[in-house]
């Protein structure tokens, strides 16, 4: 998901960095956001990380057990021309002849202190996101993923008739767009539930399948609509300076694009991608 942030931390100290993980996670999904940690205890697996999958930050201590400590790692991150921001943390004061020239994005503080630096980091990047070109683009490539998922299930409720189903009605182009998909899969779920209560009020499946379908209830108005109005809709300036959209319903809804309002819809985008996540490994 484009609201995954991704943090290469290395530590030779696992204890430290899960004892500040939660705290930075139960923040950040406040944003909206997912937290991702890719723990290190030296520098063996970074450069491998920092190539294959997309980093947003590297959280780097000084004092490492081995032969290399944080600043000679900092050092070849560079000479490897990866650029991302660096936190570089230790206890007490950080040398002052660590490097002749400081690196560019290398942020020093004091063991005490990270949590709070990255934290102020990570805001100057949420604020990025809550851009609106940045957003748009972020929940269309969501609402894609999401789409993909709901073929999925869709295929998955037929059964033996799966593959025919996807080759022959899902690929057959504009016979199900992204409302029509959740349609059918949410007549389909609602026609499942029916049929385990009819035949047995108490089954077990009833419940987790009731959870994904009230949730499901609510994907019109929090994705779809949504997505239509940033995909689509062009953006005024409110009295406030802030941006707005009209959605692109009867009652055309202004949606004012505030960071609170971003977050927001970040949170229904995850919430919805899990929940149909979910509803395909019960189906």
């Amino acid at each position: 998901m484009k609201t995954d942030f991704t943090v290469l931390w290395v530590d030779d100290n696992k204890d430290f960095v899960e004892s500040l993980r939660p705290q930075l996670a139960n923040w950040m999904a406040e944003q909206g956001f997912g937290l991702t940690v890719l723990w290190h205890p030296g520098e063996v697996g970074i450069y491998a990380d920092l190539k294959g999958k997309d980093v947003e930050l590297i959280i780097l201590d000084y004092r490492l057990k081995g032969a290399k400590k944080g600043d000679a790692i900092i050092s070849d991150i560079r000479g490897k021309e990866f650029f991302e921001d660096v936190v570089f943390y230790t206890t007490g004061a950080v040398p002052n002849d660590m490097f002749m020239v400081p690196p560019d994005g290398v942020f020093f503080v004091d063991r005490g202190d990270l949590k709070d630096r990255v934290k102020n980091l990570i805001a100057l990047r949420v604020r990025r996101a809550s851009d609106l070109a940045t957003l748009r683009g972020w929940i269309v490539a969501d609402a894609i993923e999401m789409e993909t998922v709901l073929g999925r299930v869709l295929c998955k409720c037929f059964k033996q008739m799966e593959s025919m189903f996807r080759d022959r009605v899902l690929a057959e182009e504009g016979m199900f767009d992204f409302g029509k998909k959740h349609k059918v899969v949410n007549g389909i779920l609602k026609d499942k539930v029916a049929e385990l209560r009819k035949a047995d009020p108490n089954s077990a499946a009833i419940p987790p399948l009731n959870a994904c379908k009230n949730v499901l209830d609510l994907f019109p108005k929090e994705i779809i609509e949504v997505r239509n109005a940033l995909a689509h809709q062009m953006a005024e300036i409110t009295e406030t300076g802030h941006k707005k959209i009209k959605t692109k319903t009867k009652e055309a809804k202004e949606m004012v694009i505030t960071p609170e309002q971003c977050a927001a819809i970040r949170k229904n985008v995850r919430k919805h991608l899990q929940n149909l996540l979910t509803l395909e490994g019960l189906i």
